[in-house]
């Protein structure tokens, strides 16, 4: 009998080993970093966890979602904004759009830029988190000004990430887990998925796939056939095809992948957490830095095997929590979670 409880308590013993040291695999904390960037940075501040950038490529500027979430964790009451950012300026300038939204806890998270090919005019969606729940808000977007539309509400809004419109009223959103708090960030660590996709279609929202590793940035391709989904605890990107709805494809990154967005040639920009203990030691206390990472994906077809390929890395310095990647040309700017400003680089030719 002592023998079998012996036996017991060392089997579970050496399982929790094994699952701390999967944990730390899967986390990147085994990682050996070598920093490296593709020409100069500079720091654009003013805006508290830029957490989103896409750019507006017949203007060439970018809009940013940004809120300060150290304020919220600690309780504060916080209204977060939807900045224009024109990063050719001399010096680059950045104006609120969202200034005179009459939501004192606007927060958006994952924000995205339609343009309706008919008539030409623009539309920005962003994920809401406001303390009455999670919506979807959604803008006319006038070059200069952000008219504000509609606010989208679904219970299926559970714990939504990001959004990608491909209609006036028609997106698709993320939910990073299935809305049951502590209990699914702890399955992160088991890599067990509760994220979801889903699909709003002007009327109601569907979900579309289920039981995803913490689904993140969403985008869509840049002929529209193709839907890219980052699941960061995965270190993964699924590719859907739109019509009929399928899953085409998995690309493997290696890290942890966050918003995905395109430049002018179709190929994904991605910024990434290749630490993810180390975010969340940053996430609690800004003196623990956090790697940042910037992948770039390029392929001739979205459903043949593809390669991510590391166009920048640091060591949390002087950036930490890199979530987002969005080029214009040869300009290249990065936005994270929580620090403070943009970071914007001009890379050199390759």
């Amino acid at each position: 009998m002592r023998k079998a409880i012996k036996f017991t308590a060392l089997f579970i013993l050496l399982a929790i080993i094994g699952l701390t040291l999967r944990t730390l695999w899967y986390a990147g904390s085994f990682k050996s970093l070598r920093p490296h960037s593709n020409g100069e940075m500079i720091i654009i501040p003013g805006m508290a966890g830029a957490e989103d950038i896409t750019i507006d490529r017949s203007v060439g500027k970018a809009l940013v979602s940004s809120y300060d979430r150290r304020k919220v964790f600690a309780g504060e009451s916080v209204k977060g904004g939807i900045y224009l950012l024109d990063f050719q300026a001399q010096p680059p300038a950045f104006v609120e759009l969202t200034a005179d939204f009459d939501q004192p806890d606007f927060r958006p998270h994952g924000i995205s830029l339609f343009v309706d090919a008919a008539d030409r005019t623009k539309w920005v969606f962003a994920v809401n988190h406001r303390e009455s729940g999670n919506f979807v808000e959604i803008f006319q977007f006038l070059d200069t000004a952000l008219v504000h539309v509609e606010s989208v509400a679904s219970d299926l809004f559970v714990s939504p990430n990001d959004v990608a419109g491909v209609g006036k009223r028609q997106f698709y959103f993320t939910n990073d887990h299935d809305g049951k708090g502590g209990i699914s960030h702890y399955k992160d660590f088991l890599r067990i998925g509760t994220g979801q996709l889903g699909y709003y279609d002007g009327e109601k929202a569907g979900i579309l796939d289920d039981g995803l590793r913490y689904a993140n940035g969403v985008n869509t391709s840049a002929d529209g056939k193709y839907l890219f989904v980052a699941l960061t605890t995965d270190g993964s990107i699924n590719v859907y095809e739109r019509e009929p709805f399928r899953k085409v494809n998995e690309i493997d990154c290696g890290t942890g992948v966050d918003n995905i967005e395109l430049d002018e040639s179709g190929n994904l920009w991605v910024g990434a957490h290749p630490k993810m203990l180390a975010f969340l030691s940053h996430a609690k206390d800004p003196a623990k830095r956090s790697p940042s990472q910037i992948l770039k994906i390029s392929f001739t077809d979205p459903a043949a095997p593809a390669q991510a390929g590391e166009v920048y890395l640091s060591d949390g310095n002087p950036f930490s929590g890199s979530s987002v990647a969005a080029v214009f040309q040869n300009y290249i700017l990065m936005g994270t979670v929580f620090e403070d400003g943009v970071l914007l680089g001009m890379m050199n030719d390759e």
